[in-house]
């Protein structure tokens, strides 16, 4: 009796669910746009902006990290220098 029951909830759901697609097609924000809306320009820069950003931070850490490790390596090379000097 209990499966029946559950597999009767599961058809309704699901007959709901083919019911209301295309209420659930109108919740995203470029289904509802009509044809030439400035605002899909808008949505695609936003989330191509959304997809370079992680890139461009780590991109920016690892010049952050070269350019201390070139100077760290350039005034090792100076104090080198500067001792075979001395000698």
């Amino acid at each position: 009796m209990k499966i029946l029951r559950a597999g009767s909830i599961g058809v309704v759901m699901a007959t709901a669910l083919v019911a209301l697609a295309p209420r659930i097609a109108s919740a995203c924000a470029m289904c509802g746009l009509p044809p030439g809306d400035a605002a899909g320009h808008a949505y695609n820069a936003s989330v191509l902006f959304m997809l370079i950003g992680p890139y461009f931070t780590v991109a920016a850490m690892a010049g952050v990290l070269f350019a201390i490790y070139k100077r760290a390596q350039r005034k090792e090379q100076a104090s080198a220098v500067s001792g075979a000097n001395r000698r």
